[in-house]
């Protein structure tokens, strides 16, 4: 997607990435999660719900190395983004887009009963400089009111360490 076009990045751009991230964490604009192994604490991927083109949407965002995926992991994150999205915001839709060749990352997007996918066309950079479609599917809130994401177990605090969900 737009955002991994230019990956892999060097170290003090990551650094630089991961301070701006922290900073739009904090505003509301963009959140940007860590996935990390419960025990180890080894990073196997990163997680986003950033802000649309309208602001009572968001676009839901995960990835994944390529040795953590088929577990269920990109679904179990994106199950917990739902609920915060809907449950803690009052956003009227989330969006998931994804690349039009990439079969596991549409696969979580059905099955949470996301809608789509609708093609967005030449809407996102390739490494070359060109464009490429996108795929996108769309979860409203009507939708969510009888969506599996709802009954996914997490636990979420605020800044003061209060469980809000």
């Amino acid at each position: 997607m737009g955002w991994a076009v230019h990956e892999p990045i060097p170290f003090e751009l990551r650094v630089e990435r991961m301070r701006t991230n922290r900073g739009h964490f904090d505003l509301g604009s963009d959140y940007v999660y860590g996935i990390f192994d419960k025990a180890e604490g080894q990073l196997y991927g990163v997680a986003a719900l950033k802000l649309s083109t309208t602001v009572d949407e968001r676009e839901l965002g995960y990835w994944l190395h390529v040795a953590h995926t088929g577990k269920g992991l990109a679904l179990e994150v994106a199950q917990a983004l739902v609920r915060v999205g809907f449950e803690l915001e009052p956003l009227d839709a989330i969006e998931i887009r994804t690349d039009p060749r990439n079969v596991r990352s549409a696969r979580v997007a059905e099955r949470l009963e996301f809608s789509g996918p609708e093609v967005d066309p030449m809407s996102y950079p390739t490494p070359d400089g060109g464009k490429a479609d996108t795929h996108v599917y769309a979860l409203s809130r009507v939708q969510y009111a009888n969506n599996p994401a709802r009954l996914a177990e997490i636990e979420a605090y605020d800044v003061l360490e209060r469980r809000v969900i």
